[in-house]
């Protein structure tokens, strides 16, 4: 069954408690979508283009090295 969460009130009041609830009840992958979806509305509301290479994960460590 699905759970259906509402927020009651104005936000101000209410704190963080119920956005900190509801983030931690979401499922890794749904967090990761929600962070993705948000990054895809920026880029288009600012007219940014997306392609292939927006989104990648920079790739700058060269090494590890033990202590």
């Amino acid at each position: 069954m699905k759970k259906i969460w509402e927020r009651i009130g104005p936000i101000s009041k209410a704190g963080r408690k119920f956005d900190i609830e509801f983030w931690q009840a979401q499922s890794a992958g749904a967090r990761f979508q929600a962070a993705f979806d948000m990054l895809k509305d920026y880029y288009q509301l600012k007219g940014k283009r997306i392609n292939a290479h927006t989104f990648r994960l920079q790739k700058s460590v060269e090494r590890f090295k033990q202590a």
